[in-house]
């Protein structure tokens, strides 16, 4: 994905909000905090929690929501997983097949069309790989961002011009706490300022590499 020229404010792009989902008890439930929105959201599958992995981990994606209401699908109503703004176009993802049911029926108004999306289990497996790294590197970001300076950030991102393993970089940054910088390192990629050629590839080790990003943009 690629990093386009955005407005100061993204959030005003997305006026949605949340509806509140009735949930059977067959249904998975995950509560995960999201860096990108600065609050907690409440998933209902396996898949969601994958994409939404991908949402954070791109920065050309500005701002989402989840669940914002019914949209048509095949000409049937259904509940979107997200509408994200992605290089300043709104659009409507649909994950999975599983249709969730709102709470209330002010909420089962079908919204205004936007492009849609639909993401099957298929289309996440090639992006495996990626999205578990991620899902190891988000808690560093929700956990520690808030311990970071921004001259700290930048620190880091100057001496990242040439490609260096995860533990070469702790050990540069020393007597900086390894977990700090750690975290700087995974929040640098996740605003699209450092990349790394062996996330999409290769598990998540002290032996990852990690780089200033081109001016073409973030990983795939």
């Amino acid at each position: 994905m690629m990093e386009g020229t955005r407005p100061a404010d993204p959030v005003r792009w997305l006026a949605f909000h949340p509806i509140a989902i009735q949930r059977s008890k067959w249904i998975h439930q995950f509560h995960v905090w999201s860096p990108k929105l600065s609050r907690r959201l409440v998933l209902y599958s396996h898949d969601a929690i994958s994409f939404w992995a991908m949402i954070e981990s791109h920065a050309s994606i500005s701002t989402f929501c989840e669940y914002p209401g019914y949209i048509l699908v095949d000409q049937k109503p259904r509940i979107a997983d997200f509408a994200l703004n992605r290089d300043g176009v709104n659009e409507f993802v649909v994950v999975g097949a599983a249709s969730l049911a709102a709470i209330g029926e002010d909420a089962r108004e079908v919204l205004d069309p936007l492009p849609v999306t639909i993401v099957t289990a298929e289309a996440l497996k090639p992006h495996r790989q990626w999205i578990d790294n991620w899902l190891r590197m988000l808690p560093y970001v929700t956990s520690n961002v808030r311990f970071l300076s921004h001259e700290f950030l930048d620190r880091v991102e100057q001496r990242l011009i040439a490609s260096k393993p995860l533990y070469t970089i702790e050990h540069e940054a020393l007597p900086a706490d390894p977990i700090l910088t750690r975290t700087a390192v995974f929040d640098l990629a996740r605003r699209g300022r450092l990349t790394s050629p062996d996330l999409p590839t290769q598990e998540l080790s002290r032996h990852t590499r990690f780089m200033q990003a081109v001016a073409t943009g973030d990983a795939p």
